[in-house]
């Protein structure tokens, strides 16, 4: 909840569009204000800005500008900026086990589903492996991104959801969406869950939070030597855009 202080003649003049009937309150017309406001600013330059400044997460921007991920990653490109998606190290990747969980947020679905990553994924999971996201994220991929994506994921089992309630999410000094902070939540209380996530930040600040987080190219990296077309999906990645160094693609086999 945020208090507005309105007084004198704007106050007066809000209250006559309450009596004639505008408006049902006075906090219906200010939200209605607020929205015209917002209509009138480009919340991607908006979002760029606090994506720059090192505060958000990409998901998190894109949220906030109210874009796809393919939109977001358009704009940015466009104004010379490469968003932090990737690996940047061999620690950022790890061999999946079958006695461990693994939580995915929005993005790193999002690049398993457009990249056909997420064929390797239902390999693992018919041999035993557990996805796991939070149930936060259906309203997410139905209104955000194509239905097909939580078709192919979801109703085949691929991906188990997971509840945590009323957990609250608050503005603090990282940015994040409350998809990826009940994934890094859920991980940080599940003894066998380790995070998987390919939004940089988001893994930082996993991590600073003592929870274990790998990229997404961890299910690669597992299956590396059963992949037959591993180098055309990594270009593939890569041109989501990914950030894959070459020294990862080294350690995957491709020189």
């Amino acid at each position: 909840m945020v208090d507005v202080e309105i007084s004198g003649l704007l106050e007066e003049k809000l209250r006559r569009l309450v009596e004639l009937g505008i408006y049902s309150s006075l906090s219906e017309a200010v939200r209605d204000a607020i929205r015209r406001l917002l209509d009138q600013i480009d919340l991607r330059y908006i979002a760029l800005k606090l994506y720059i400044s090192g505060n958000a997460s990409f998901q998190y921007i894109s949220e906030f500008s109210e874009t796809t991920f393919d939109e977001m990653i358009e704009y940015m490109i466009g104004h010379g900026y490469t968003p932090l998606i990737g690996v940047e190290r061999i620690s950022d990747l790890t061999i999946l086990k079958k006695d461990r969980k693994y939580v995915l947020d929005p993005l790193t679905l999002y690049i398993i589903y457009k990249t056909n990553v997420h064929k390797y994924l239902e390999e693992l999971v018919s041999e035993g492996y557990t996805f796991l996201m939070p149930d936060s994220v259906k309203s997410w991929v139905e209104v955000i991104t194509a239905k097909r994506l939580f078709h192919v994921l979801g109703l085949k089992g691929i991906i188990e959801f997971f509840n945590i309630g009323s957990l609250k999410t608050s503005v603090g000094r990282v940015k994040l969406t409350r998809h990826e902070i009940y994934a890094i939540h859920y991980t940080s209380k599940c003894r066998e869950c380790i995070m998987l996530t390919d939004d940089m930040r988001t893994r930082s600040y996993a991590r600073s939070n003592n929870v274990e987080a790998y990229s997404s190219l961890s299910i690669l990296y597992t299956l590396k030597d059963t992949i037959d077309d591993l180098e055309e999906i990594l270009i593939s990645l890569k041109s989501f855009p990914v950030i894959i160094p070459s020294s990862i693609m080294g350690v995957l086999g491709i020189v």
